[in-house]
Parts: structure tokens; C-alpha cells; sequence
């Protein structure tokens, strides 16, 4: 099982641009029988300074907290920083539009990003994206 938030203006369509910029973050269990929505988190992060501020990310690593994985259907600065910098597992849904549909990927994915979200834990992750068209 893994835990994932996925980034939403108003708690049904995926946000269209960086997941740092969404207004809600839509927190699921995602397990080998399906998934549940646990609540919704409201991004309390700072307005950026400048495209890939730091102090964003960090802001959001703090609101997402207890996930192991964050999805947003673009990869800017900030997505690789939390990539690279942080325990979460960065994952781009693109060509989905809903949330549901989002972690509807994530479930039926759920043995490759389990196995991913292991590995990032334990330090053996290769750092390459995790993109589903």
C-alpha cells in the first residue's frame, strides 16, 4: 500500500499545470485491492518568488506529508527538486483529466510504483521519471 496526493483546483479535474499551483491536494490509499480517498489538503504553500522557488517545494513537502507519492501531469523545477531531494515519489499522469482517473492509473500500476516507492525508501531508486501517457 502507498499513500498519494494528487494535485486539483476543485476536487475533480486534475490541476492542468504544476502541482505546486494546485489549490487542493487529494490524498488516496492505493493498495493491491483498489483505493480510497482519505481528504483533501489545502495548499497553504507560498506564492512563488520566481519559477522553481525552493521554498515552494519545501512548503510542499510539508503539506503532502505522510505520502509516499505526488502527481501532477507537468515537471517543472520544483517537481524534480521534491524528485531528488525528498522521500516522495514524483509521478506525471498526463492525457487524464479527473483525479479519479489519476489514481485510477496509479491502481492499476500499483505493483511497479509500490516496488518504486520501496526503492525510493530504501535509496535504491535510479531516479528516472515516472510518466504514464
Amino acid at each position: 500500500m502507498f499513500v498519494a496526493a494528487i494535485g486539483t483546483h476543485d476536487r475533480k479535474s486534475m490541476h492542468s499545470d504544476h502541482v505546486g499551483d494546485s489549490k487542493y491536494f487529494a490524498v488516496y490509499e492505493v493498495g493491491s485491492d483498489g483505493y480510497r480517498l482519505l481528504e483533501y489538503r489545502e495548499n497553504t504553500s507560498p506564492e512563488e518568488r520566481m519559477h522553481g522557488d525552493p521554498n515552494k517545494a519545501m512548503s510542499i513537502m510539508k503539506i503532502v506529508k505522510g505520502c509516499d507519492v505526488l502527481v501532477g501531469r507537468a515537471m517543472g523545477p520544483n517537481f524534480v527538486r521534491i524528485r531528488d531531494n525528498s522521500p516522495y515519489l514524483p509521478v506525471i499522469v498526463r492525457n487524464r483529466e479527473t483525479v479519479e482517473e489519476a489514481v485510477e492509473t496509479l491502481a492499476e500500476n500499483y505493483e511497479r510504483l509500490n516496488n518504486l516507492v520501496t526503492a525510493k525508501k530504501d535509496g535504491t531508486w535510479d531516479k528516472k521519471p515516472v510518466i504514464f501517457e
